[in-house]
């Protein structure tokens, strides 16, 4: 890759008057991208091209929740957004388009973590004693991506880690975006025909990491519930059958 004729590489620009700014060259779509820690698959996420496709009701939704939240994105208030929906709504997607924005129009340095990389990428820092900075950014960057929260069953000690990162973020006003397949609490999941109550209970992240995570979550972000084209269509289909 050649280096910015206007930087030389350092990323860096000299005012006339002696301080100094960022150049355009860290801001491009490479360089955002690993900065921000996005898996390549997300690399060319926008807004603007989902928009375009065919969207259900509440996935438009999104999209303006989304929008509102970058244009109002304040690093001191501490809100976030959880996404909540089943694979293949587009919520790591909005989650990644929202962390692109808020870098290129408030210059606030995210990080994007899968849950389950993130949880496995500790153990081993842990075992191998190396220096936990990667702890300390989770903890104190104005903005974190956790990516398919409560995708697995957890262990005690992934539990802990979780809990305490979300705490933190939670009490010293850290902004969070969650995605999550899962309700916040079980008491929202409506019975299927064939459920039984525990697996009921198992599809809610109230169960997965404890009622308090759960409820500091819906404390500290808006959530937004997606549906696909398909499932409002089938809820409308219910609903027209029984009316």
């Amino acid at each position: 890759m050649s280096l910015c004729e206007k930087c030389k590489g350092t990323g860096f620009l000299k005012r006339d008057d002696g301080t100094v700014e960022f150049c355009s060259c860290r801001f491009n779509s490479v360089s955002e991208n690993k900065i921000l820690r996005i898996p390549k698959r997300y690399w060319h996420a926008e807004l603007k091209e989902l928009a375009v496709k065919r969207l259900s009701q509440s996935q438009h939704r999104a999209i303006e929740e989304s929008v509102k939240f970058i244009k109002n994105f304040n690093p001191e208030e501490g809100k976030g957004i959880t996404f909540i929906g089943s694979p293949g709504v587009y919520k790591t997607y909005m989650a990644v388009c929202i962390l692109k924005e808020v870098y290129r129009n408030k210059r606030i340095k995210g990080l994007f973590f899968d849950t389950k990389d993130l949880l496995y990428t500790m153990k081993m820092l842990i075992e191998d004693r190396k220096d936990l900075k990667l702890l300390k950014a989770l903890l104190g960057r104005s903005l974190l991506v956790l990516d398919d929260l409560g995708s697995e069953r957890l262990s005690d000690w992934q539990r802990e880690i979780l809990s305490y990162i979300i705490s933190h973020r939670y009490n010293n006003l850290k902004s969070t975006i969650i995605t999550t397949n899962y309700t916040l609490n079980a008491s929202e999941n409506k019975p299927q025909k064939g459920d039984d109550k525990e697996y009921e209970l198992s599809l809610s992240l109230e169960n997965r990491l404890g009622s308090g995570i759960a409820r500091r979550i819906r404390e500290m972000t808006r959530v937004v519930v997606i549906r696909s084209v398909d499932e409002e269509l089938s809820t409308e289909n219910r609903r027209g059958k029984n009316g």
